[in-house]
């Protein structure tokens, strides 16, 4: 019975599914300016997704950067992907850090850009804050 629902099923869902594949490695990055605070920082964003039909995992590093930090946070990353919606969970690979997060990313460009939102928990505040998300993919050919 173990070997029928962990290999057989999801070997056969994948093989049937019909959707639109999202597997690989997407990119972002972005600069953001806090007036009231007079700050700049940067943040880049890979994600790397694996598939099989609707079920996704993965790997995302997130970096920031400013004037006063600058740090690099690894997550896994465990979601689905339904009628051109991700939702993804990230929880981190370093038991040690606490910050965790959601995104909510919509399919668009024709299946090269993933755009929306990710809230987390913000370590500093003890809230949740939310961010723009936006990745593209980075197809490379060879």
């Amino acid at each position: 019975k173990n070997l029928w629902i962990t290999k057989a099923i999801p070997f056969l869902t994948a093989t049937r599914y019909q959707g639109v594949k999202i597997d690989g490695q997407w990119i972002g990055s972005s600069e953001n300016r806090d007036p009231e605070k007079g700050e700049i920082y940067s943040n880049e964003a890979k994600l790397y997704l694996d598939q099989k039909a609707h079920e996704l995992t993965g790997l995302f590093i997130f970096s920031f950067k400013n004037d006063k930090k600058n740090f690099t946070l690894e997550f896994n990353v465990k979601g689905y992907i339904w009628e051109g919606y991700l939702t993804l969970n990230f929880t981190p690979k370093d038991r040690r850090v606490t910050s965790y997060a959601t995104a909510l990313l919509k399919i668009h460009d024709g299946g090269c850009l993933l755009l929306g939102s990710w809230l987390f928990r913000n370590v500093e505040t003890e809230l949740v804050s939310t961010t723009p998300l936006s990745l593209g993919r980075n197809l490379q050919i060879s």
